[in-house]
């Protein structure tokens, strides 16, 4: 539902950016300004409900983790503080995370024809049909609301808009992948941390849990594609280059603090590289003990003497 707030105040912005000469969307059709402000109430009221919520009905896994570098303070404060960092969407490292843009100038004539009617139809909800019809053509001809010729796919400043108040927490449903061991934990030197998905679900006030979408074709996210749906497209679909990660992430929409304190009990396993000397074995296994208990499962990769995989066993 964030995503139907954010661009619907995108939509106004591009229709008067197209149509300059016009007053402003609130202030010429103040008939429709009502159930418009009444839809964007009602979807942000829902922003906040506290509990996080799935697009798709992809199967939750029990366990999600996170790789991460023993030599950055920052990541050992996940173990030490119980911290988690929801990144903007621009400090990923794919340039395409979250800059897909929304594709109102492909919208039809017809279609800004459906889009005026069901404003309209908000406003006079016992009008007749036939007649509420015509004044849609009517409006749409007159380009007041929605017609192809005011709208346009987002812009560079729409983005980034997007970027500041979206967070993202990534995560992997796998444990062995020798590439994001060498990519995010220091060339398996680091550790990563596995989480108890059920208390990420439901301890929470996240937004949404998702797989990403790895796909080859671009995504096209259509003007009359639903909140929800934009709202997947943008910030859940990468391209199939990237599907080694077997990447899950977690949104917090309308964000203001980006670094939440987890539960001790949301951290189920501390996984330690096969590249880790004694010496940071010894450094995380009494830090994890230390600060999120001795129950803690700890566990140490291994390199596979007859194949190019990882061996994981559990120490503690």
């Amino acid at each position: 539902m964030a995503g139907y707030v954010m661009n619907m105040n995108i939509l106004v912005s591009n229709i008067n950016r197209r149509g300059q000469k016009d007053l402003s969307f609130e202030v010429r059709h103040k008939a429709y300004a009502r159930p418009l402000a009444t839809i964007l109430k009602k979807n942000t009221c829902r922003i906040n409900k506290p509990m996080i919520r799935k697009i798709t009905e992809t199967e939750l896994p029990p366990i999600l983790y996170k790789y991460r570098d023993w030599t950055n303070k920052f990541h050992r404060r996940l173990i030490s503080k119980q911290e988690i960092y929801f990144a903007k969407p621009s400090e990923f490292n794919d340039p395409f995370d979250g800059n897909i843009p929304i594709r109102w100038d492909l919208m039809t004539y017809e279609e800004c024809v459906d889009k005026n009617l069901e404003l309209i139809n908000a406003v006079h909800k016992d009008k007749d049909q036939r007649q509420v019809r015509e004044h849609a053509r009517k409006i749409t001809k007159e380009k007041t609301l929605w017609h192809p010729d005011r709208l346009e796919k987002e812009r560079p400043e729409q983005l980034a808009k997007w970027n500041s108040i979206i967070g993202l927490f990534s995560l992997s449903s796998i444990p062995d992948n020798i590439l994001m061991w060498s990519h995010y934990s220091l060339n398996h030197s680091g550790f990563a941390v596995g989480f108890d998905t059920k208390s990420l679900a439901s301890d929470y006030d996240f937004e949404y849990i998702e797989p990403i979408n790895y796909q080859t074709s671009y995504p096209i996210i259509s003007g009359l594609d639903d909140g929800t749906t934009q709202f997947h497209k943008k910030f859940f679909h990468k391209s199939n280059l990237w599907s080694y990660e077997k990447e899950w992430r977690i949104s917090v929409n309308h964000i203001k603090k980006r670094i939440i304190k987890l539960k001790t009990e949301t951290i189920r396993q501390i996984i330690i590289g096969c590249c880790a000397d004694a010496k940071r074995i010894s450094e995380i296994t009494t830090l994890s003990r230390k600060k999120l208990g001795t129950d803690i499962e700890i566990f140490k990769a291994s390199k596979s003497e007859n194949k190019f995989g990882l061996e994981i066993e559990k120490i503690i």
